[in-house]
């Protein structure tokens, strides 16, 4: 299986995104908050969805949602098309809102295979690979944080499949499922109404509202007598409050009333006439002077524009037009020969692969090769260095026989006790140099010794004060130094003899391996020589030729390339169309193009690029000249309207002026003139409306009534005022004046002190009738009390039971012995080389998944314990292979999404990390996300082929 693409319609930061995949090798690199994250969830997501089974929410699946539901709410969905291995493309949709998922066949009528990979109520698309998307999770799709943390709980079943141990517990399963009868029936479960456990729950429950109910019905019955009380002190301040309001009221209508008389008795002496008479100086004439000085005074200035005309403009937009048509042309042109020797190329570059993939050599063929050459070195090395043969000479069994009867005939002389000191002096010095002349390497050197024997022999001899004895002793000195010597020679050469035979005996174990690698290699190579010599000679030869193959295979392949890289995501057919659509395009626009601007176009050279930077010049051109053109035609109509307006206002300014008898030829003269006028007229106009505007405010305080009559009403509200205020507390009516009084404020107070009454007299009458029916606190406890001990009891036997069944399925999930090698096997195939050649060995606990590895010296360390970065590489060795192993019976391959798995390794390791992934991608799609530069810059190195991709992410479309 593999991923072709995933999308997000709306998935985290992601709207409508889509992300695609190569089907080998993909390096996805962007930095901090560029949506790495969210793109692996999406991947994890798009394949296995959620969970939609019976219950509440898990926490994980809880966790999922808060970190990966779209950022401005809505929908939450995702999808992904994924290839089987059989070729089979299916496209998997996931409502992870309305937990509404489908797979249906993206290429023949959209078959539906939802319902062959439900899994936990859900569409799962990790069911197609034999596991489920918990175990997915757990080993194929992995962040940096969780990469040495594998929980094997999660993987046993899955585990247990691949090892093939179906039938294996079926006693376990028995008991597995009578305990979960028995629980069903005695227990039950949380949501089975008529089972205890649910039933002494629904009583705590119920219980404990009892109490709860009867504590806050006391509490209630003591806040609401406080309420009561508030409510009264409440009701009574809002009624002084709006007594404080209506004295203030009543105080300013008083005042108005009195400052209303006062005005009465001054206008009222102004007029003993009566009313006066209506001035009789507005007229028409006014009117017309008026408006025409108006006019003259609004009359808009004469400014010509300047500039280009609109005529200029549009042969500018026609010129800037033609020029892009042109440029167009010449470019299409170009990359339609372009297309055209792109196409012969590929048809040169599809002739020599007619079975169009490139020529490789297998695995397998690789490490054959590999014994062969390794075989045909230690062979030569051999021949080489062997040695002539079986050492020659005595054996050491006739040496040591030697030695013995030369022990026993050849006893040392005897000395006088007088002699005996340097005897003894002598004999242990001779010792000495036998001794060392027995691991001396060749006959000087022990000659030496021997000479060191007898030098302090006759240095002991002239230290003896005997002079009467020298010449005995010397004698005795002299056997004594013959014996040594004839006995140390035997010494030699039996040592010498040891050592022949062990270089014999190393010699012939090198052989020996020599020749079994060699028959081996040449059996595996299909060669059947019997000889060593001609069994080395044919391997050379196979080898050569091989090289040869390899040679030609490399040329072969540098072509392959070539031809992908000139395909990239197209076929040869598709390559044929896009060229002739491209020489019918260019065709269609050298057609319409002119002749001159097309040829100097060609002649420039223009790349597409160019064009680009053309086409965006000419539209932001245009759309300047658009819109200056524009400003020019409003610019020349702005003038027009402006001469007919100043125009227009001479001519009413003329007829005013005749209208009044004025006379000049200067319009501002007229004007000058024609103000004058009008000021004297207005200041006559002006004193007789000030008159009128007094007789008007006498009748308006006046009204209906007579002066008298204005006077008894001031006089009425002023001892009302005082009533109002004798009745108010000190300071209230100083307290009201703050804000000003008003009549609504007067009536929202009122109403306010009657609500509030009106409230205090219900709740007095609800207190004294809640008071009479409260429930015991005291029996609520008790109920609750005994409830519990019930309810504890129902989940004590429940959780002894859910520790039985425990205890069986983990003896049911136990993994086999079988699988741990199956992955010790697969770990070790690359521990060497992501571990820098460190680590050889690994051993692997299949209870818990614990790696322990092994280097040079043989002694195993927790792979846990060791560096952050070795202990990443180790584990995504171990993650590697539970995801071939698990998945191994299913006949699919499972994909890896891994993120950032290389982030605490060093340079070197992580680029070996890096080349095994390559590898392994060559047979399982590798997805890895990463911040790490260096990782991009390999893979932009590394991933030419078409199977393989570098997508580069920017954090500039992820909304913060």
């Amino acid at each position: 299986m593999r991923f072709e693409s995933v999308k997000a319609h709306a998935f985290g930061p992601f709207q409508n995104e889509t992300l695609e995949l190569a089907s080998g090798m993909n390096v996805i690199h962007g930095p901090n908050e560029a949506g790495k994250s969210s793109w692996h969830a999406a991947l994890y997501a798009g394949l296995c969805g959620v969970r939609r089974g019976k219950g509440a929410s898990k926490k994980d699946d809880q966790e999922f949602a808060a970190r990966h539901r779209p950022w401005n709410g809505g929908a939450w969905e995702v999808g992904a098309v994924v290839v089987l291995d059989a070729g089979r493309k299916v496209e998997l949709r996931h409502d992870l809102a309305g937990k509404v998922a489908s797979a249906r066949d993206a290429e023949f009528a959209g078959r539906d295979y939802s319902n062959q990979i439900i899994n936990d109520g859900a569409p799962d698309g990790s069911v197609w690979l034999g596991i489920n998307r918990h175990a997915f999770l757990g080993t194929a799709c992995v962040r940096q944080a969780d990469m040495v943390e594998i929980r094997p709980e999660m993987l046993q079943e899955n585990m247990q499949r691949a090892a093939a141990t179906a039938g294996a517990d079926e006693t376990a399963a028995g008991a597995l499922a009578l305990l979960d009868s028995y629980r069903r029936d005695v227990v039950g479960s949380r949501h089975a109404p008529t089972k205890p456990l649910r039933q002494s729950e629904t009583r705590v429950d119920q219980a404990q509202i009892a109490l709860s109910e009867a504590r806050a019905a006391h509490k209630s019955c003591l806040q609401r007598r406080a309420d009561v009380d508030r409510l009264e002190r409440d009701a009574r301040a809002a009624r002084r409050k709006a007594d404080a309001v209506a004295a203030a009221l009543a105080e300013e209508d008083a005042v108005r009333a009195e400052r209303r008389l006062e005005r009465a008795g001054e206008l009222n002496g102004e007029f003993p006439e009566g009313a006066p008479r209506p001035s009789q100086e507005r007229d028409a004439v006014a009117k017309q002077t008026t408006a025409a000085l108006t006019t003259w005074k609004q009359r808009p200035a004469l400014t010509e524009p300047d500039g280009r005309t609109v005529e200029e403009y549009d042969r500018l937009i026609a010129e800037a037009d033609a020029r892009l048509i042109a440029a167009r042309a010449a470019v299409a042109g170009r990359e339609a020969q372009e297309a055209a020797r792109r196409l012969e190329r590929v048809n040169e570059l599809s002739e020599a692969f007619p079975q169009d993939r490139p020529p490789r050599f297998s695995a397998a063929d690789e490490e054959l090769a590999l014994r062969a050459h390794e075989a045909v070195k230690d062979w030569e090395d051999w021949s080489s260095h062997a040695s002539p043969g079986k050492p020659s000479g005595r054996s050491m069994a006739d040496l040591e026989q030697e030695l013995a009867e030369f022990d026993k005939s050849a006893a040392p002389p005897t000395s006088s006790p007088r002699t005996l000191p340097l005897v003894a002096a002598s004999g242990l010095v001779a010792v000495t140099g036998v001794s060392i002349a027995a691991f001396l390497p060749d006959l000087q050197m022990a000659g030496i010794a021997l000479a060191v024997t007898g030098i302090a022999g006759a240095a002991g001899a002239l230290l003896w004060p005997a002079v009467t004895r020298a010449r005995q002793q010397a004698r005795a000195d002299r056997e004594q130094a013959v014996f040594n010597a004839g006995r140390n020679g035997i010494i030699q050469r039996l040592e010498a003899r040891r050592r022949e035979e062990i270089r014999h005996q190393v010699e012939l174990e090198r052989r020996s391996h020599a020749l079994q690698n060699l028959a081996d290699a040449a059996r595996a190579c299909g060669i059947g020589a019997t000889e060593p010599s001609e069994q080395a000679r044919t391997l050379r030869d196979w080898l050569e030729g091989r090289r040869e193959k390899l040679r030609k295979n490399d040329e072969l392949g540098a072509l392959w390339d070539e031809l992908q890289q000139r395909l990239g995501e197209s076929s040869p057919g598709e390559i044929a169309t896009e060229a002739e659509r491209l020489r019918q395009d260019a065709a269609s626009l050298a057609a319409s193009a002119d002749v001159e601007m097309l040829a100097d176009a060609r002649r420039q050279n223009l790349a597409r690029e160019r064009l680009d930077e053309l086409d965006r010049e000419a539209r932001e051109n245009r759309i300047a000249w658009e819109r200056a053109r524009t400003e020019r035609r409003g610019a020349d109509g702005r003038f027009q309207d402006a001469c007919r307006q100043v125009e227009a206002a001479e001519d009413k300014l003329r007829a005013a002026a005749a209208a009044v008898q004025i006379h000049a030829d200067d319009a501002e003269a007229l004007a000058d003139a024609l103000g004058e006028w009008q000021a004297r007229r207005d200041r006559s106009i002006a004193h007789a409306e000030a008159r009128s505007r007094r007789w008007d405010e006498l009748q308006q305080l006046l009204g209906e009534n007579s002066h008298e009559e204005v006077e008894l009403d001031a006089n009425r509200k002023r001892a009302h005022a005082n009533d109002l205020a004798q009745q108010l507390e000190p300071g209230a009516l100083a307290r009201a004046k703050l804000e000003p009084p008003t009549h609504d404020l007067l009536e929202s107070l009122r109403a306010t002190a009657r609500d509030a009454e009106e409230v205090w007299n219900v709740k007095r009458g609800q207190l004294a009738e809640l008071e009479t029916s409260l429930p015991s606190v005291a029996d609520a406890e008790d109920d609750l009390a005994e409830a519990q001990r019930e309810m504890e009891r129902v989940r004590q036997l429940d959780e002894t039971l859910e520790r039985t069944i425990e205890f069986l399925k983990a003896a049911q999930e136990k993994v086999h012995k079988n699988i741990a090698l199956a992955l010790k096997k697969t770990v070790t195939e690359r521990l060497s080389q992501v571990t820098g050649g460190r680590y050889t060995d690994c051993w692997i606990d299949p209870a818990n998944l614990l790696v322990e590895v092994a280097g040079a010296g043989g002694r195993h360390r927790n792979a846990a314990l060791l560096s952050h970065g070795t202990a990443e590489q180790v584990y995504l060795l171990l993650r590697l292979a539970l995801a071939r192993h698990l998945t191994a019976g299913s006949g699919e391959t499972c994909p890896l999404i891994l993120d950032d798995a290389v982030g605490a390794s060093d340079g070197e390791r992580k680029r070996a990390v890096l080349d095994t992934l390559l590898v392994v991608s060559e047979s399982t799609q590798v997805i890895l996300f990463t911040h790490e530069n260096d990782v991009r810059d390999w893979a932009r190195d590394r991933l030419a082929g078409a199977a393989d991709r570098l997508v580069e992410l920017d954090r500039g479309g992820i909304p913060a």
